[in-house]
């Protein structure tokens, strides 16, 4: 690390410490640096430990002397409070960013945000490291999906957002599945998430009718069917049930009700609905060959019409598909997934990331403010919407007519439509504190051996159940 008056660098991450609009934020560089010295041994780190590293060290940045200490406080400029936020996802970077320019045009606040974009890994071990050292760590801070369950064991780090929502009126007015449910435990809500993450089944179409594939895909019976008839007519596949992910198994296992966990936090995926997702992918592999193939990438497959089917939320299309496969731009089709049964649901939920305020904020009052105002305004919403395609969980910012305009990519089909019609019936599902554990396990133990090995679906299930609780079992012993 090179300390001046100019640019300072520090393993890739450099900054500018010239006064300006944007308030140098130095702290989470000097973390990490701490983070990647420590890396090779460390487990975890206690407050003690992790000041004895950093509680010694001034860093002169021209804006102002940074003590991280235990009882540090914020930066301050002088006239304003200064709040930090960290992302990690520059997508979402630029939608806060608009968000907070568009809070300070209408509340003219009494303080101030510094941005901080931080890779992935980084971001979110310097969020618990520094909740864990009491201080030096953000008030505002985005937890991707899959790492909030890194968050609740034991006393959770973050402010209950829940009281505020009540206060406000608007806890009824998100899709709960996308906005709350990945960010709760206990009956508390920790986060807000702002993507209406609503999965829905697209297709080529002109592959499609050209192989004398019929569609809409009712059931996945019908679905099955068919798949036969193209895979027979083409030589190609209808979709892909990867064997290293989790992720379609619980797409589908969703809409039936049913996932990894229940309302008390106990295995699920071993009832009859996660072994019937399951058997029905194995015989997909084995009846009607949906594995992309071989040497072939996934994203080739897509571009080159290997595969002409996918599932997922609009975040898997503008971010994926609509990239890696932009040469097929009109030719595909949206529909509901196809139903289990007559009663089960048309769609499920898949991915997100949600803000945070820290229990270690000082000034939790302005974060949960901008908190609830950038996933309350419709006029924010609209920015990501028109940045990224990612539609809103804030139930009145759907009603924008600008977000239900004709689609080119999808043949000028009214996406937004199909989005408002499918998302009052994503199923209810729970999170844990083991979830990365068990989402992890269930990969090893149950999908590839099951997809890719040829086991048998309910051993794969136990097996992966029975690995779960060992791991369990040493965290918590």
């Amino acid at each position: 690390m090179s300390v001046g008056s100019g640019n300072w660098t520090l393993k890739g991450y450099s900054v500018n410490d010239t006064v300006g609009d944007r308030i140098v934020n130095v702290v989470p560089l000097l973390m990490i640096a701490l983070y990647e010295r420590e890396e090779h041994t460390m487990k975890s780190i206690s407050r003690r430990t992790f000041l004895s590293g950093t509680g010694g060290l001034i860093v002169s940045g021209g804006v102002s002397e940074i003590l991280l200490s235990g009882c540090a406080p914020a930066v301050n400029t002088g006239a304003k409070k200064v709040l930090k936020a960290w992302v990690f996802s520059s997508g979402r970077y630029k939608w806060h960013v608009k968000s907070w320019k568009l809070y300070q045009q209408r509340k003219n606040p009494d303080f101030v945000i510094d941005w901080t974009l931080l890779p992935y890994q980084q971001m979110h071990d310097m969020v618990l490291i520094t909740s864990q050292a009491g201080s030096g760590g953000p008030d505002i801070a985005d937890i991707e999906i899959s790492a909030f369950s890194r968050f609740i064991k034991g006393d959770v780090i973050f402010v209950d957002l829940t009281p505020r929502l009540q206060q406000a009126g608007v806890l009824d007015d998100f899709y709960g599945p996308s906005a709350l449910a990945p960010w709760s435990w206990q009956g508390k809500v920790y986060g807000l998430g702002s993507q209406l993450n609503t999965c829905f089944l697209a297709y080529r179409w002109d592959l499609l009718e050209k192989a004398g594939v019929k569609t809409p895909f009712i059931t996945w019976d019908d679905f099955a069917e068919q798949a036969k008839r193209y895979h027979q007519n083409t030589g190609q596949y209808l979709i892909d049930f990867p064997y290293n992910d989790w992720t379609s198994w619980w797409v589908m296992a969703l809409q039936q009700d049913s996932g990894f966990f229940g309302p008390d936090s106990k295995l699920t995926f071993t009832s009859a609905q996660g072994l019937n997702t399951l058997q029905y992918q194995k015989q997909a592999i084995d009846s009607w060959s949906v594995l992309r193939p071989l040497g072939q990438s996934y994203n080739t497959a897509l571009s080159t019409g290997a595969i002409a089917c996918v599932m997922g939320p609009p975040w898997n299309f503008g971010s994926q598909v609509e990239q890696v496969a932009a040469n097929t731009s009109g030719k595909w089709h949206v529909q509901p997934l196809p139903r289990w049964t007559p009663h089960s649901s048309p769609t499920a939920t898949w991915g997100g990331t949600g803000t945070t305020t820290l229990k270690t904020s000082h000034y939790p009052d302005e974060a949960i403010d901008f908190i609830l105002f950038e996933h309350t305004t419709p006029d924010a919403l609209y920015f990501d919407f028109a940045a990224r395609q990612i539609w809103p969980a804030y139930k009145p910012a759907l009603l924008d007519p600008r977000l239900n305009e004709p689609l080119a990519f999808f043949d000028h089909q009214r996406v937004g439509n199909l989005i408002r019609t499918l998302s009052p019936e994503i199923n209810k599902w729970y999170t844990s504190p083991f979830w990365s554990e068990t989402t992890d396990a269930f990969v090893r133990k149950a999908v590839t051996p099951c997809l890719l090995q040829g086991n048998a679906p309910e051993a794969a299930l136990l097996a992966a159940q029975h690995e779960v609780n060992r791991i369990v079992s040493l965290e918590t012993a």
